[in-house]
């Protein structure tokens, strides 16, 4: 009994490493990526696709918290006062900083987890292997620039966007097609707006003490309201633009749900926060935009279905 409490309690600080949560949520957009460069892609490297996007989220969430593990155990120290739900941090905040993991684990599951990734990515296409290693690089570049600048949150929607392409060069060679320039635009939008800047928002108490240079630790809350919501907006009329242009036949049904989708996981709640710049504020926004993506997802899904139904 004590070995399976023990193996457990690794799992879930293995999943909260990772952060498990977001990791599995962020898969929509890679998915989302494969629909819109073909409505009906195979099975089988859908599939194989989805295995990639998988443990590749996983292995770079993780990758984050393993590089900034020591600015972690700092951040422990200047705990922020509020503590409300956090999608981030099911399964644990930090784990490794916490000492729920080895060092060596931590850098275990990562390298395991990346090389899957890499190898499963090479199989579907090696544009998809390199997207893979360029966001890993990224990704470490934005750890290393947390002290430096705020305008490291450009590269996050880089970051982003990258993991979404991923998905239609799974599909497709093609890179020249407007639908693909306008979904960068607005996975990188939804990134900034919706999770990156409101985090950090969240975070402010610890970065000031850590020396975490964000957008609301270096501009405050105006500007960082004013990027927030001018990005939630951008998005939120990208989305809709990405059904007209994808399934003209569904054009308006298919803009109606993601408006609607839009405006409740992004724009209500960043007026909200708007009003009111609170910490609790921005993780609510934080929270609901993590599922704007699935939501994205399930509406795509559902008019790719509709078309074949009409066309049969």
């Amino acid at each position: 009994m004590a070995v399976l409490t023990e193996l457990g309690g690794q799992v879930r600080a293995l999943y909260g490493f990772s952060r498990g949560t977001q990791a599995t949520l962020s898969v929509a957009q890679p998915l989302l990526g494969a629909l819109l460069a073909d409505s009906t892609p195979p099975a089988g490297k859908l599939a194989l696709c989805l295995l990639v996007c998988l443990a590749g989220y996983f292995a770079v969430f993780a990758a984050n918290d393993l590089i900034d593990a020591r600015l972690d155990r700092e951040r422990f120290a200047y705990l922020r006062a509020y503590q409300g739900f956090d999608i981030d941090c099911a399964g644990g905040r930090h784990p490794l900083a916490q000492g729920q993991l080895s060092p060596v684990t931590g850098a275990a599951w990562v390298a395991v987890l990346g090389t899957a990734a890499l190898v499963l990515g090479a199989l579907l296409s090696w544009v998809c292997a390199v997207l893979l290693a360029v966001a890993a690089l990224l990704e470490g570049a934005y750890c290393a620039l947390a002290r430096v600048t705020p305008f490291k949150f450009l590269l996050t929607g880089v970051v982003v966007a990258l993991g979404g392409c991923l998905g239609w060069f799974a599909m497709t060679a093609e890179a020249d097609r407007p639908v693909l320039w306008l979904f960068c635009l607005w996975l990188a939008t939804w990134e900034i707006g919706g999770r990156n800047i409101v985090n950090d928002w969240a975070d402010v108490e610890e970065d000031v003490h850590l020396g975490v240079r964000t957008v609301p630790v270096v501009w405050g809350h105006r500007v960082s309201g004013a990027l927030t919501f001018g990005s939630l907006l951008v998005a939120t009329v990208a989305g809709a633009g990405l059904m007209a242009i994808a399934w003209p036949s569904l054009c308006w049904p298919g803009m109606a749900a993601m408006l609607l989708i839009g405006c409740s996981a992004l724009l209500v709640p960043g007026v909200r926060l708007l009003r009111d710049p609170a910490p609790g504020n921005a993780m609510a926004l934080f929270n609901r935009a993590s599922l704007y993506p699935a939501a994205a997802l399930c509406v795509m899904a559902s008019c790719v279905f509709t078309r074949w139904m009409l066309e049969v």
